[in-house]
């Protein structure tokens, strides 16, 4: 399943989530941000938890990546 044609459409498909994740991500923040209803402890608090999350999940993709480069299993076939 190497032929450029499988390739190119998860290429795209991948394209195309991202993009529209973004977009849908992005306003929903935009919209949550500027809502005079939320309190702004409330509106802090998440703000929080989504930079935590989103350190932590670049912590471990920075480890990783740092680990791919001397893995000792790399040529194991299962």
């Amino acid at each position: 399943m190497n032929d450029l044609g499988v390739r190119s459409s998860r290429g795209a498909g991948w394209l195309l989530l991202l993009a529209g994740s973004i977009i849908v991500v992005g306003y929903g923040a935009y919209e949550f941000a500027t809502d005079d209803a939320v309190p702004a402890l409330i509106k802090t608090g998440i703000a929080g938890v989504v930079f935590g999350f989103a350190f932590l999940l670049l912590s471990v993709l920075r480890q990783r990546l740092i680990a791919r480069k001397s893995d000792k299993y790399e040529d194991v076939e299962i």
